[in-house]
């Protein structure tokens, strides 16, 4: 995980430099089109499992953005009892997520930004007729970089793809549980990548 999330951030300084670069060697071409604008959409996360989202995404002018997503699907539980890992299971889970974003650079058609999250979510999980979650609450803030584009003959959709690390804060919450230990595949690098219509 730590030689993983070393070149989560080698890459990000890469592109963050070569984008910096981009931006005093040249002026925008122009107003973004989706700046000041409210986009309506589909967002999924990919964090070890694969969550589903309904996504509103909206620009104040050309730098600054805000996102509020609610995700909902089945991440990896593993089950430990006694120190050893006893299973690896399906939770179900639901999460909002919270987003602010600041364009390094704005074109036209497309922005690279950077940005903080903040997501809360709860855990549910059944095994052997065990309840071994039951509303287990979970916090994911996390930092991350992204970019988004759209298409001169479809300037309205906007298109964007996430990348970052979170750290998983959790706190246990069983009933009828016979487990001493649940761990939630939360933690460390993710992706998003969405779909968004601007109004």
């Amino acid at each position: 995980m730590k030689k993983g999330f070393s070149s989560c951030v080698v890459i990000a300084a890469l592109v963050i430099l070569i984008s910096a670069g981009s931006v005093f060697a040249a002026d925008d071409a122009g107003k973004n089109f989706i700046s000041s604008k409210v986009g309506v959409g589909y967002q999924g996360m990919v964090a070890g499992s694969f969550l589903n989202g309904i996504s509103v995404r909206g620009w104040i002018g050309d730098r600054v953005g805000l996102e509020g997503t609610a995700f909902y699907g089945k991440v990896d539980a593993e089950i430990e009892e006694n120190g050893v890992k006893e299973d690896m299971v399906k939770a179900d889970m639901w999460m909002i997520e919270a987003k602010a974003m600041y364009a390094l650079v704005s074109r036209n058609y497309s922005k690279f930004y950077v940005g903080g999250k903040l997501g809360y979510g709860q855990v549910n999980m059944t095994e052997y007729g065990y309840k071994a979650l039951d509303g287990a609450s979970v916090f994911t803030p996390g930092l991350f970089i992204g970019s988004e584009w759209s298409f001169p003959q479809l300037p309205e959709v906007g298109f964007n793809f996430d990348v970052g690390y979170s750290w998983l804060l959790f706190g246990t919450k069983t009933d009828e549980s016979p487990y001493e230990y649940e761990n939630i595949n939360m933690n460390g690098v993710n992706a998003t990548f969405g779909i968004h219509y601007y109004f």
